[in-house]
């Protein structure tokens, strides 16, 4: 039992710190900043848990004592499910996004990690029957421990979270170690046997109530290999309190919204300016959009909004999670229609096998500060995309970013890199064109022949149009049109420091 015990706890912790990434991503995002934190804190732990548990081992060793360290385990875990909100808590207390991270990850990890720690140093110390054998069991129980987390990684990243949410996923693992702490030490269990059915209880209360919160508060949350996909409606002040309904996947952005009386509007500022593309290339009749999101771009295009949809428009988007596809039909309007091709792969990946032009490339990957996809404002991602835009084409991509000084080097990287092979790139200032200095929403065009002009909005469709033409004008007048700095070179695939050039969030 002692090497089952072992194996099975190997896979127990690597299932938790894998859903640890799901439970964090709401209030710290899923950044590699976060996912260093999470790995960092974990293994502190194990390694002081390992400590605590040799010495442990040689001051009182029974079953009894292993029966202890699997239940202060499944404790800890239910503790974390019960409680792991406080990580929100303590990422708004802190500005800096490092602090944040590790400061939430100890508060959510460090208890089921440090006895999750204790576990293999004592076992080993039950198992040493003699001197002579120390090293073959030592070897044998660590092989087996080392087994049960690649187990525990495969089973949490490809299984579990495809399945379940992050809470059910932490209780599962509590009960688990219940379990173990039972079959160990079956000398008085009546008081495990009343934890055991108290958690499931709690497990189950808990699921009934996230219900309950999801009919009734209008908050829901759909979790997916990829993303922590948070859906919450209220009203928009400043559309006369039109009722709207919004999708975030990292803390303090909402990536796609919609309003509920007029779905095929583009809701977000930046996304209006999608309406370029027409403008540059009005006979468009094929788009490629990379990132669907709530799909607000291609339900705009297929609408008499876009002044595209009479052209036999095809438009093709890359989501990479099936669940953010799913999510848009179910809360935010997206229909099946002739001429819409949807493909759940990386953008990246697609990009570098197709061989289609399009008309009208759209890239909106960059959601967020928290979560910057480097490989998407890359020299050798620039290449794909050049590929991809047909002659007399163009290229819009939304980056978050300030255009000068410090905050503004990321978007200077992936400047650079699209200016190494498109004949033209302009950039555009979403919220504050007087402010180039100031993080914001920026919309790079990027065209194949260089001097294009911009040709005049047809004027008898701005009846219809939305943004009507003068917004669109409007627009055209945010270019900036200073020469860019030539102080960071462009993004490649091997060298791309984005998180370094994301120290803006620190002061956000």
């Amino acid at each position: 039992m002692l090497e089952v015990t072992v194996f099975l706890g190997g896979a127990l912790v690597m299932v938790l710190e894998m859903v640890g990434a799901r439970v964090l991503a709401p209030h710290v995002g899923t950044s590699a900043v976060v996912w260093t934190s999470l790995i960092g804190v974990v293994l502190a732990c194990l390694a002081l848990g390992a400590w605590a548990g040799g010495r442990y081992a040689d001051k009182s060793l029974s079953r009894a004592g292993l029966g202890r360290i699997l239940l202060g385990a499944g404790l800890g875990c239910a503790l974390t499910a019960c409680f792991n909100g406080v990580a929100g808590s303590i990422a708004q207390g802190l500005g800096n996004i490092y602090l944040a991270a590790v400061a939430a990850a100890l508060a959510v990890f460090a208890l089921p990690a440090l006895f999750c720690g204790m576990l293999s140093p004592y076992v080993i110390r039950l198992r040493i029957a003699s001197v002579d054998t120390a090293g073959a069991t030592v070897g044998r129980l660590y092989a087996l421990s080392t087994a049960g987390s690649i187990l525990g990684t495969f089973l949490g990243g490809f299984v579990l979270i495809s399945f379940w949410g992050s809470q059910t996923i932490l209780w599962g693992v509590s009960l688990a170690f219940l379990v173990l702490s039972l079959v160990n030490d079956r000398q008085r269990p009546l008081l495990r046997l009343l934890l055991l059915v108290g958690c499931l209880l709690l497990a189950v209360l808990g699921n009934q109530r996230e219900g309950w919160l999801a009919e009734n508060s209008g908050q829901r949350l759909v979790e997916s290999p990829y993303n922590s996909i948070r859906i919450s409606e209220g009203v928009d002040r400043n559309k006369a309190d039109s009722p709207v309904r919004l999708m975030a996947t990292d803390p303090g952005y909402s990536q796609s919204g919609m309003l509920l009386d007029a779905p095929e509007e583009l809701y977000f500022h930046y996304t209006r300016f999608y309406a370029l593309g027409p403008r540059f290339v009005p006979g468009a009749n094929s788009v490629l959009m990379l990132g669907g999101g709530g799909y607000s771009v291609p339900k705009w295009l297929f609408s008499d909004k876009s002044g595209l949809a009479g052209q036999g428009l095809e438009v093709c988007v890359v989501e990479l999670d099936p669940a953010m596809t799913d999510t848009a039909r179910r809360w935010f309007g997206l229909a099946d229609r002739e001429g819409l091709e949807i493909r759940h792969e990386d953008a990246r990946a697609f990009l570098n096998r197709q061989q289609r032009q399009f008309d009208l490339v759209f890239v909106d990957v960059f959601n967020s500060h928290y979560s910057v996809p480097f490989q998407m404002g890359t020299l050798e991602a620039a290449a794909g995309l050049r590929r991809a835009v047909a002659p007399g084409g163009a290229l819009l991509m939304n980056v978050i970013s300030a255009v000068e000084g410090e905050d503004g080097r990321l978007f200077r990287s992936i400047w650079h890199a699209l200016a190494a092979h498109f004949a033209e790139v302009r950039v555009f200032c979403v919220s504050r064109p007087d402010r180039p200095d100031m993080v914001q929403n920026l919309m790079l065009l990027a065209l194949p022949e260089a001097g294009r002009p911009v040709r005049p909005a047809a004027r008898a469709a701005d009846a219809t149009a939305d943004p009507p033409a003068a917004e669109v004008d409007a627009m055209l007048a945010c270019q900036y049109a200073q020469p860019i700095a030539q102080d960071v070179p462009p993004l490649s695939d091997d060298f791309a420091p984005v998180e370094r050039y994301a120290m803006m969030l620190l002061r956000q």
